[in-house]
């Protein structure tokens, strides 16, 4: 079967549905006795391997107990330089459409023995490939429409002369596997490493006779030098951009202030022509009151005016 595809995306690093702790929509659970474990080791365990010697060593040198780390993977949680606690990718060889994992009998399918059998390699000789990966927890799973991958590794990088001796840093780790010192979001080690286990991946298709291609490769047929030449600029373009969406956000900030001045005067407004209409009611009732008052003044000056003429009268006679 020719053109099939090499997938190695990072997965979502979801424990629980890697080891079938509950069924996704997406599985059939008929065959999740299908599935294979070839190591699956909990974060705990895995870290103590790790670093358990490293943190209490640490621990041992520090007078403060403020300064002491009681919990290494919430540390690497909690952490401000981007280290995650674990790193996954998935890695398959075709699609549904051309590598299905069963027939219309329910059978496993020729393509999909082929893409088991490559994957098998592939997850037993990983650890020997990356030392400083280490693997905890892989599983390859045929209760999906597709046979792939979870590979989940923590990165050990050791020889710090200060602070802990041995460290999760996933630069570091590829640096000590021997992948040089990244340069940029495009031209770092873990695109290097990525390179390198798409191109063990074909080696492994290339010994089966399986013509494949790369999916989600960027490359396309460019060289690894040309292709980094390129990211580069893409990352130059992407932080221009980025600058312009910075001087954006700031200008619809600016906008936003304004117009909620502008909403706040409106409103000072509202208030004052609320305030000028009482003030207007309350100059209409008082000439009303005024009006009244002199009309009543004037009616009791006509009374006295009339008593007087009348006193003037009888006076006459």
């Amino acid at each position: 079967m020719a053109g099939r595809t090499i997938s190695f995306p990072k997965g979502d690093g979801s424990l629980a549905h890697n080891n079938r702790e509950f069924i996704a929509n997406n599985v059939f659970p008929e065959r999740t006795g299908w599935n294979k474990t070839y190591i699956r080791e909990s974060i705990a365990d895995a870290y103590e391997k790790c670093f358990g010697e490293a943190v209490r060593e640490y621990n041992a040198g520090q007078k403060r107990n403020d300064r002491k780390i009681s919990n290494y993977v919430k540390k690497i949680e909690n952490s401000d330089n981007g280290e995650n606690v674990f790193y996954e990718n998935i890695v398959q060889l075709g699609t549904k459409y051309d590598t299905p994992v069963v027939d219309e009998d329910g059978n496993l399918t020729e393509a999909a023995k082929e893409a088991v059998d490559l994957l098998d390699e592939y997850a037993r000789t990983f650890q020997e490939r990356n030392p400083n990966l280490y693997l905890f927890n892989c599983v390859l799973h045929l209760d999906e429409a597709t046979p792939h991958l979870h590979i989940d590794y923590i990165p050990v990088a050791d020889g710090y002369k200060k602070g802990m001796k041995t460290r999760n840093s996933i630069s570091k780790a590829l640096q000590q596997m021997g992948f040089e010192k990244g340069k940029g979001r495009y031209d770092n080690e873990v695109i290097d490493w990525e390179a390198r286990e798409r191109d063990y991946l074909m080696d492994l298709c290339r010994e089966r006779g399986i013509e494949v291609e790369i999916k989600g490769d960027k490359r396309d047929n460019l060289t690894l030098p040309e292709y980094k030449a390129v990211m580069r600029k893409v990352e130059c373009l992407e932080a221009e951009a980025e600058k312009l969406d910075k001087q954006n956000e700031t200008l619809e900030q600016c906008n936003e202030s304004l117009q909620k001045r502008a909403s706040d005067l409106h409103g000072q407004v509202q208030e004052m022509e609320v305030h000028n209409n009482e003030l207007f009611l309350q100059a209409q009732e008082l000439t009303e009151q005024i009006e009244e008052a002199e009309a009543k003044e004037k009616a009791a000056q006509e009374v006295l005016a009339k008593h007087d003429l009348r006193a003037d009268c009888m006076n006459g006679f």
